[in-house]
């Protein structure tokens, strides 16, 4: 863990060099876990020249314990105003000061330009996430095992599923065995609002409950204070299920969604079903490194509105989505996105969850997903669960 920890902070100290910033604060806890492998509460100073200072208010036994930066660079302080003094005293120069400010609020904003007052403030968190966007061996092997896991929770769903259970009953119980394989339960994401639990279990009509999260068949959710996911609903016969679970193992998680039905099903969400899981398999020979992530959602819509799905793909017409996969690792919404407007190429060690789904207004959605890698050859899924319907 020291080398992989010790090569991430030499990778953004190179960056910040190259682009003239003194230092990165960082403060963000998904960022913090990346540099660091520790999550207290404090600063992270990550400087041009590959010095690391961690300046922490609660949680220093921790630190102390986990994260392999050296214990002189382990500073217990009692509040961030201390951070000037301690920088000045390791000659660590911040007259260019790199933040995070894609998520951190506007007031500890302000803290930090009182704090720091001679200090010019730049953005440097697209800089974080592309770093983070590529995983290295240590990371792939965590999500294989968040994927591992995830298979193991479908295969939960094949066992547990009854027409007239209630939705968040199934959901509990999966939640309950997904624990107790090592699921960590919380689940992060990056974007404003963003907010996500272990897993979603939803059927019929409700998988196409417009909803305001940004995802294609979110549910309807218990309570209206957390609009997404299981409802107290009872699960009918012969109506598509939907079970679209997180894995998450020491941090790191895989995506993966499956279909189950007990009894039959129309022949209208059969073939639906089938149209996604060949838009799925398209992507599998299409995506490489240097392949244009928009490019792959373009091409996808293409195909919907060729298949007779224009109004129905990645959502029901008033509530579609504007992607079809999403980058994830420590956080769900991370680079690469498989969306409009993401003119740039996929590399190696990216990892990204592609689920093409299709929603019937009223009526219920079905769709797909999986976690891929990007290899030098293409992508490799994580997932293994088997890609048919599975009828109980």
């Amino acid at each position: 863990m020291k080398n992989i920890i010790s090569g991430r902070i030499k990778k953004l100290s190179d960056t910040l060099k190259k682009k003239g910033i003194d230092i990165a604060l960082i403060m963000q806890n998904a960022d913090m876990f990346y540099y660091s492998n520790t999550i207290p509460s404090g600063l992270l100073a990550i400087s041009n020249d590959n010095r690391s200072i961690f300046m922490i208010r609660r949680g220093y036994k921790r630190a102390e314990n986990e994260s392999p930066i050296e214990k002189d660079n382990l500073i217990p302080v009692k509040g961030l105003s201390e951070s000037t003094n301690i920088l000045n005293e390791r000659n660590i120069k911040f007259n260019t000061i790199g933040i995070e400010k894609d998520v951190l609020s506007v007031d500890i904003f302000e803290r930090l330009q009182k704090i720091f007052k001679n200090s010019k403030f730049v953005d440097i968190s697209g800089d974080i996430r592309w770093q983070r966007s590529r995983k290295d061996s240590y990371e792939i092997s965590l999500m294989k095992k968040a994927a591992e896991m995830l298979d193991e929770t479908m295969n939960d769903a094949k066992k547990i599923l009854k027409s007239g259970m209630k939705e968040i009953e199934a959901s509990a119980e999966l939640e309950y065995r997904t624990r107790k394989r090592g699921h960590q339960g919380l689940c992060r994401m990056r974007g404003f609002n963003g907010e996500v639990f272990m897993g979603h279990v939803h059927s019929g009509a409700r998988s196409a409950y417009p909803s305001a999260p940004l995802k294609p068949t979110a549910g309807l959710g218990p309570y209206t204070s957390y609009p997404e996911g299981a409802s107290f609903e009872k699960i009918e016969a012969n109506t598509p299920i939907t079970v679209d679970f997180l894995g998450n193992y020491a941090g790191y998680m895989s995506d993966e969604t499956r279909i189950f039905a007990i009894g039959h099903l129309e022949q209208e969400y059969v073939n639906a079903y089938n149209f996604c899981r060949e838009v799925l398999e398209w992507m599998e020979d299409y995506a490489k490194p240097g392949v244009i992530a928009e490019e792959i959602y373009y091409k996808s819509l293409e195909m919907a509105e060729k298949a007779g799905y224009k109004d129905n793909f990645m959502g029901i017409q008033s509530n579609q989505v504007p992607f079809v996969g999403h980058g994830i690792g420590i956080e769900l919404d991370e680079f690469p996105f498989i969306a409009k407007n993401q003119d740039y190429p996929l590399d190696e060690g990216m990892t990204y969850a592609f689920e093409p789904k299709i929603a019937f207004e009223n009526r219920g959605a079905v769709g797909i997903e999986n976690t891929y890698i990007v290899t030098k050859n293409g992508v490799e899924p994580f997932n293994k669960y088997s890609r048919e319907i599975t009828y109980l």
